[in-house]
C-alpha cells in the first residue's frame, strides 16, 4: 500500500511516463491483461472495444486499472463526458499481458508505464507525463460541465492519461492519436485508504 497522506491532501501526485523498459508498473498499447481473456462477451456487450492502457493502483499492488475504448472514433467522440462517457474502465485484479490480441489496438506500440515520480502538484502542471496520478487535473479545455456531476456524485479525480507525453514511438506511422491530442480523466469514490469502484471517466480534445 503506498503512502495514503497523497490520497486526502492532493498536495503532491505521482508522475509517470511511457518507457521502454518494464518497471512493472503496467502498460500502454499491446494486449489487454490475461484477466480479461474469458471476458470478451462482457467486454464487447454493448460496443467493440480496444484495449487503451493498464496501471498497478500505487496504493495496492494487488490490483490494476484497465481502460478500454471504442473502435469507432466517431462514438468515442460523441460520448466523451459523464454520464454518459463511452470509455470503459474496470478495476481488477492485477494480472500479466494476455497473449492473445482480442482487444489489441493495432495503431498502438505497445510501451511500458514508469516509475512514479513524486512531485508538487503545482509543479506537475507545468510538466509533459503521460499519466499523472492524484493532485489536480490538468485540463485542456476548463469548462466545469465536464466534471461538475461527478463532484455532484461524490467522486474525486483519481488520474489522467495525457496524449501530449506521448513518446514518438507509441503510434504507429501515419496513424491517429486515438484521443485525438486528448486527454483522459478519470474518477472514483476515494476513502481514507482506497480507491473505490465505479470509476467514471470523461476525455477532453484540444
Amino acid at each position: 500500500m503506498g503512502d495514503l497522506k497523497i490520497l486526502k491532501e492532493r498536495k503532491e501526485c505521482m508522475i509517470f511516463q511511457a518507457s521502454e523498459n518494464d518497471s512493472r508498473n503496467g502498460w500502454i498499447g499491446g494486449n489487454a491483461p490475461a484477466y480479461f481473456d474469458e471476458l470478451e462477451a462482457i467486454v464487447n456487450k454493448e460496443t467493440e472495444l480496444h484495449f487503451y492502457l493498464s496501471i498497478v493502483n500505487p496504493f495496492d499492488k494487488n490490483e490494476m486499472i484497465s481502460i478500454f475504448a471504442p473502435k469507432n472514433f466517431e462514438e468515442r467522440i460523441s460520448k466523451n463526458k459523464y454520464p454518459n462517457c463511452s470509455l470503459v474502465t474496470i478495476k481488477h485484479p492485477r494480472t500479466e499481458e494476455s497473449k492473445f490480441d482480442t482487444f489489441t489496438n493495432p495503431d498502438l506500440v505497445k510501451h511500458f508505464i514508469s516509475e512514479a515520480n513524486i512531485v508538487s502538484d503545482k509543479n506537475a502542471l507545468k510538466e509533459s507525463f503521460l499519466i499523472k496520478f492524484l493532485g489536480t487535473p490538468k485540463h485542456i479545455q476548463e469548462e466545469d460541465y465536464y466534471y461538475k456531476e461527478l463532484h455532484d456524485d461524490g467522486f474525486g479525480f483519481i488520474f489522467q492519461v495525457d496524449e501530449e507525453g506521448y513518446p514518438d514511438t507509441l503510434i504507429k506511422p501515419r496513424k491517429s492519436y486515438p484521443f485525438a491530442f486528448g486527454a483522459i480523466y478519470l474518477y472514483a469514490q476515494i476513502l481514507e485508504d482506497s480507491i473505490e469502484n465505479p470509476i467514471k471517466s470523461y476525455w477532453q480534445y484540444s
